[in-house]
């Protein structure tokens, strides 16, 4: 069992449809080159269908590990299975780069944005195709990476294929919108002349979120892809300057994304620690259900990076086995909802059913007003909110900054003040965070204190209709 804590970065790979994300972090993860037909996407993909129809719809995960000299670990043959091929480059590595692999069709951007809000990546690369130029969708992307204070580089792919003309109007319009009122950056252009010594004084200036690097590579003939490898692996961590974290000291607390049925382990959940330190047998609780308890689990063995390990810390993906600590309960995936946590017993966790946000209208193509009902993004909870109350405006137009009463509509969730918010249905795009939390016992008394002008109201009419009769 592996206990040393290697040096990590996320890496999301963010961009337009086709315009080779995925086929980009085959190359780079497995160190072969395409074949111009899709063949390095193919070891990256999760499921059949997006084999077949060449579009990711879900987020892959891939690492790329270096060595002490910050070499890239390639085992010596590719293994179809990632548990042997994982283990095999975090066994020799010193850093693993850790590259969520999200979608570019509007049609799965919920995905993208749950990628971006629940996985806390420390950078972005947004791909854009040398020969398609600077999408909707690019511009979309960019937007969520902007608002959620996650530092990018652009990386242009294609360009073997990309004519002349069209090449040079999409680095001019890359320029441009980086140089624009709402990003205002500086933009580093590396290409395979660019010295490796550059390259490392830009990469350790990122977290700054000060500059945009550009790099220039084509998957298929290998050109600028050196100078790409070199700047992953050069990428500082972010975790500890990451508002979204707290530190390795605070309360246990884990974001669950996905969980699984494993024959003969049982149920495992995997997803990302905010805060704290996990280890074995530890007693957590797991919650909330839909009637707002928490149920006490073991954690009974833990993986990073398909490797077993004694211990995760915060900023580490995860994977727990778990069983129910009182014995004669049962655990099984029926479950577990959307946007559960395991957290620490010490903590004592309340959910809540409202809470208030500053929220920043960054689009919408009419008016908001009391009742307005959209999916809400906030760390691993998607779920639909309604808004009970506008503090400021009667109604929210765009460009409008408020503070909104909302309320779920389906299940109490665990929040936290200062969390960061994101809302997006169809066109309409807003960006926020939580700013007070309504406990129940303030539910209560609210209903109260407009219970009492209810009760006043009837007796008036009572005595005005006495009144009448005599």
């Amino acid at each position: 069992m592996q206990d040393k804590r290697l040096e990590h970065s996320k890496l999301a790979i963010i961009g337009n449809v086709d315009s080779g994300k995925s086929t980009l972090v085959g190359v780079l993860t497995k160190g072969i080159l395409d074949d111009g037909r899709g063949g390095a996407r193919e070891r990256v993909f999760n499921y059949k269908h997006e084999k077949e129809n060449g579009r990711t719809s879900s987020v892959a995960q891939e690492i790329m590990g270096f060595d002490e000299n910050l070499k890239q670990v390639v085992p010596e043959r590719f293994n179809q299975n990632k548990n042997k091929y994982w283990s095999l480059v975090v066994e020799k590595s010193a850093k693993i780069v850790t590259f969520l692999d999200l979608c570019g069709h509007e049609k799965y951007l919920k995905t993208t944005i749950f990628g971006l809000v629940a996985m806390i990546p420390d950078y972005s690369l947004i791909i854009v195709g040398a020969n398609m130029g600077v999408s909707k969708m690019t511009r979309e992307h960019l937007g969520v990476s902007l608002f959620l204070k996650i530092p990018f580089a652009i990386v242009l792919t294609k360009i073997d294929i990309a004519p002349q003309n069209v090449y040079n109007e999409t680095i001019e319009n890359i320029k441009a919108l980086i140089r624009s009122p709402a990003i205002k950056r500086t933009a580093v252009l590396f290409d395979e002349k660019s010295g490796m010594d550059e390259i490392d004084k830009w990469a350790a200036l990122m977290h700054g979120n000060n500059v945009v690097p550009i790099f220039q590579v084509s998957s298929v003939t290998g050109n600028g892809l050196s100078q790409l490898t070199r700047f992953v692996s050069r990428v500082p961590n972010r975790d500890d300057i990451n508002k979204a974290y707290q530190s390795v000291n605070d309360p246990f607390q884990f974001d669950i994304q996905e969980n699984f049925n494993v024959p003969g382990v049982g149920v495992v959940v995997s997803g990302i620690v905010r805060s704290g330190k996990a280890g074995l047998n530890q007693h957590t609780l797991l919650g909330p259900d839909k009637g707002k308890t928490f149920k006490p689990v073991t954690i009974k063995s833990i993986h990073i990076n398909r490797v077993a390990v004694e211990s995760a810390q915060v900023g580490e993906f995860a994977c727990f086995a778990l069983k129910p600590s009182k014995a004669g309960e049962k655990l099984d995936r029926a479950d577990f909802r959307k946007g559960m946590i395991l957290i620490d017993p010490a903590v004592k966790p309340e959910p809540v059913i409202e809470f208030e946000a500053n929220i920043h209208i960054l689009h919408h193509p009419t008016t908001m007003s009391h009742g307005y009902q959209a999916v809400m993004h906030c760390g691993v909870i998607r779920q639909a909110v309604e808004m009970k109350k506008i503090f400021q405006h009667e109604v929210l137009r765009t460009g409008d900054v408020d503070t909104v009463r909302l309320r779920f509509l389906y299940a109490a969730e665990y929040l936290k003040t200062e969390q960061i918010l994101v809302i997006r249905e169809g066109r309409t795009k807003i960006f926020g965070y939580i700013s007070k939390l309504i406990t129940e016992k303030q539910l209560e008394e609210e209903k109260k204190v407009q219970v009492i002008p209810i009760q006043q109201q009837q007796q008036q009419q009572q005595q005005q209709q006495q009144q009448q009769q005599i």
